[in-house]
């Protein structure tokens, strides 16, 4: 699943799991497992233009149409036990690829342990970026046309995280990526990110910080800021970030997101801004509607036009996907 810790933080929580059709087992002396999965499946038709290529019949520049079936199956198991002040959890999930050129394969996607209780939630392992989680998910809301939003400095699998609890609409989160030596080939490395949110009810303000400890070309960091707003059935979301690289130079992320919920599903909409020091601005923008068929099951098409990646990658993208939660 995308977020192996936010999972885990629901289930230690005692909220509704993701799949409907979830198998918990309950044990005496307050301890719990649960087994949940998610079956994904995409048909996606890519146009890629390469501006650098010209064709041999009228001089127009090259372009590329690919056609792709792609398909997974996430499982995640999790335990929960309660204690008179806490709960502890831990979860590991695995992916299943199928429906690919290269045929049938499976990883192992992660693992957290955790504990959580009126102090906050601790937790350590395969958590996502807290700035990920408040600024670029403020925007990015659809579900595979992810659109250019400023990079990460961690690969988020040796996470150190702090989640405080919320007092008076004001929450922060802490974190602490760790490279070992294998890892990086030359030598340890750690990494802090940080995020904090305030909620005033019909809204809320995220701002968040990575300092991108191991990457070479944005080791001066990357700062965010979004705001998300609930309008009725609609929510509108606002984000700007601000990477800069060892050159001093700097590239601005500017986007806002659009989704109304008109009954059976959502109707949405993202557009991006990229403006680098260096290099031509980009527009950039999604347009997606989803359905729920049945509990647990969904269906989605988006189209996303990403102006001008680079040669090899799409410009505009095309896709049919559904969704299968057990």
């Amino acid at each position: 699943m995308k977020n192996v810790s936010k999972l885990a933080l629901f289930v230690a929580a005692g909220m509704v799991s993701a799949g409907v059709n979830a198998a918990t087992i309950q044990i005496p002396e307050g301890t719990a497992f649960e087994l949940e999965g998610e079956f994904v499946s995409n048909y996606f038709v890519k146009d890629a233009v390469d501006t650098a290529v010209d064709t041999t019949d009228g001089g127009d520049p090259e372009e590329t149409n690919e056609n792709d079936l792609e398909g997974e199956i996430e499982l995640a198991w999790s335990a929960v036990r309660s204690f008179e002040n806490f709960d502890a959890y831990t979860e590991a999930a695995f992916k299943f690829e199928n429906q690919t050129d290269d045929g049938t394969g499976t990883e192992f996607d992660g693992a957290v342990a955790g504990i959580e209780g009126d102090f906050g939630q601790l937790e350590v392992g395969a958590t996502d970026s807290v700035y990920e989680d408040l600024i670029t998910d403020a925007v990015d809301i659809t579900e595979e046309s992810g659109l250019d939003y400023g990079g990460y400095g961690f690969d988020e699998n040796n996470m150190l995280t702090y989640y405080s609890p919320e007092t008076a609409g004001f929450s922060f989160n802490l974190q602490i990526g760790i490279l070992d030596e294998a890892e990086n080939s030359t030598e340890s490395e750690q990494g802090f990110v940080a995020s904090a949110a305030y909620d005033f009810g019909v809204g809320a303000i995220h701002v968040g910080y990575d300092e991108l400890g191991n990457t070479a070309d944005s080791d001066d960091g990357l700062t965010g800021i979004a705001t998300v707003f609930e309008l009725g059935l609609a929510e509108v979301s606002l984000s700007h970030e601000m990477e800069t690289d060892t050159n001093d130079q700097d590239t601005d992320y500017t986007g806002v997101a659009v989704s109304y919920d008109y009954g059976m599903g959502n109707l949405y909409g993202a557009y991006q801004s990229v403006s680098p020091d260096v290099g031509d601005d980009q527009s950039q923008y999604a347009l997606g509607v989803s359905a729920a068929i049945a509990d647990g099951f969904d269906v989605y098409a988006e189209y996303a036009d990403f102006d001008g990646q680079d040669p090899t990658d799409a410009d505009t993208q095309m896709t049919l996907g559904l969704v299968y939660a057990f």
